[in-house]
């Protein structure tokens, strides 16, 4: 009797990772992972795959996705069919192939990426390794949009717009419509204590669409410009590509040192500073520095970028005054945002300088994208107007307090030898150190690693610092994160961190 030709054994995809939290399509992701394994020459020719059914099983998801994700990959000629329906890797030509992009590619972040006939310096805003894509519970800054008073914002919108003024739908001015301007000067008194008038303020496309368009005002290629070491990384993804010379400056538990600013970059052009809410530290600026650094930037013809960083929620101590309401000198720009206190997309910020400023940024916007969109800022305005904006804002503080007291009593019961949480009591984040002990078991960059294999997307400080990091620790956001589930989630994470199984 003929023996039966021994079957090939069949391969599994279950060991993939996939970010279920992800802008990128499931399928897609699939699609990724298999073609980046047939490029590097892990899934060789004649791989022959298990049925799409108990992918589809060991995956968590529908036939229908892997199926397109098959599909895909057939019209592209990196699968083929066997007769008796199975699916194999292809012959494909692998060297000189171009690598996957990493966005595709969750588990390979580091892979480097294929650009086109770009700048150098758009090259050089691309080498930022940062991750952002969350959509978690620890997401820094991330606020909670599901009690915001939506019947009152969309009536106000159909409102505004069932019978508009001419001028309102044509092009408004590059500072923004007056009637907000004059909302956001009356809302800054009363709840920044910062006395302005609408003249100095202008509506921007949030605080990072206010900072490109100042980079670009101030600043010429090769500028110095002091940034905060550890800082916002988003901050210098907009200076980097302004052609900036970034100037790191370390932050201690008093804010900006600016005696070290002063030495490495004496004639710098710009500081761009988060004084009242450091990020991603906390800490505030005192006094004797806030005015240390007025002074220098008065001598020097140099400007400072106050970015009020969530400064509204502030849940023990009384209010910081603003570096802005300290100057005298007209030194100071002030850039604040409503994404936080309404929702991330809406898209609108603002800014406060001299009527000077106020009116070159006027002209030079009005050559690059001419407004702010016009749809919610009038709907905004009467929002304002109506006090709804303040009383969403106190709700907000209180349900913002109770979440980050959560979190700090689980990191404390049950991670007490492994972080130590800072003392900032404003905004929506944390930092828990590490300890001296968790220190010598990884670095954050691994610890983060191994939370994302569990599910717990948490970033690591050191991704924060431009040069080699001083501190370890992970930034925690608590605006969407629910009370009760922050000892369950800590508990997790003790788990994964450990070695421990649940």
């Amino acid at each position: 009797m003929e023996k039966s030709r021994p079957q090939k054994k069949r391969v599994s995809i279950a060991g993939m990772h996939i970010d279920r939290a992800s802008a990128v399509p499931i399928y897609l992701q699939i699609a990724a992972h298999l073609r980046n394994g047939i490029l590097h020459g892990s899934l060789p020719a004649g791989t022959q795959f298990l049925g799409s059914r108990e992918i589809a099983r060991e995956l968590g998801c529908s036939r229908t996705v892997v199926l397109t994700a098959w599909d895909l990959l057939y019209a592209e000629g990196y699968l083929e069919s066997t007769p008796r329906g199975g699916v194999t890797v292809a012959s494909v030509k692998q060297a000189q192939v171009n690598p996957v992009p990493a966005a595709f590619v969750p588990e390979a972040a580091s892979t480097p990426i294929e650009i086109g006939p770009v700048s150098d310096r758009w090259r050089s805003l691309l080498a930022f390794e940062y991750d952002t894509n969350w959509k978690s519970e620890f997401s820094p800054g991330a606020p909670d949009v599901s009690s915001f008073p939506f019947k009152e914002w969309a009536r106000l919108l159909r409102q505004a717009w069932q019978n508009p003024r001419n001028s309102d739908c044509l092009d408004l001015p590059p500072e923004g419509h007056p009637v907000l301007r004059s909302e956001i000067a009356n809302f800054l008194g009363s709840v920044r204590g910062l006395v302005c008038a609408p003249g100095n303020v202008a509506v921007t496309s949030g605080t990072s669409g206010a900072l490109d368009f100042c980079s670009r005002m101030i600043l010429d290629p090769g500028d110095e410009v002091w940034v905060e070491e550890p800082g916002f990384v988003e901050a210098r993804w907009t200076l980097t590509a302004a052609g900036a010379k970034l100037i790191p400056v370390p932050v201690d538990d008093k804010g900006l040192c600016v005696s070290e600013g002063i030495r490495l970059a004496p004639s710098a052009k710009l500081v761009v500073v988060t004084p009242s809410h450091q990020y991603p530290i906390g800490v505030s600026m005192g006094l004797e520095r806030r005015l240390e650094l007025l002074d220098w930037a008065n001598r020097n013809d140099a400007w400072i970028i106050e970015d009020d960083y969530n400064s509204e929620f502030r849940h023990q101590d009384s209010m910081i005054a603003s570096l802005r309401s300290l100057d005298r000198d007209g030194r100071v720009i002030y850039l604040g945002t409503f994404s936080k206190l309404v929702m991330p997309s809406l898209r609108i910020g603002y800014m406060i300088a001299d009527e000077r400023l106020i009116g070159a940024f006027s002209k030079g916007r009005a050559r690059i994208d001419v407004h702010t969109s016009g749809i919610g800022q009038l709907a905004l305005a009467e929002f304002m107007r109506e006090g709804h904006l303040l009383r969403h804002l106190r709700r907000m503080r209180k349900v913002y307090a109770e979440r980050r007291a959560a979190l700090i009593d689980a990191i404390g019961t049950l991670m007490p030898d492994d972080l130590t949480v800072s003392s900032a009591a404003t905004g929506l984040h944390l930092v828990a150190f590490f300890t001296e002990r968790m220190r010598t078991r990884m670095s954050d960059t691994q610890a983060a690693k191994l939370l994302m294999k569990s599910g717990i997307h948490v970033q690591p400080l050191s991704q924060n610092y431009l040069g080699e990091p001083t501190r370890q620790g992970l930034v925690f956001g608590y605006g969407r994160l629910q009370t009760e589930d922050a000892h369950r989630l800590i508990s997790k994470m003790a788990e994964s961190l450990s070695g421990r199984t649940s």
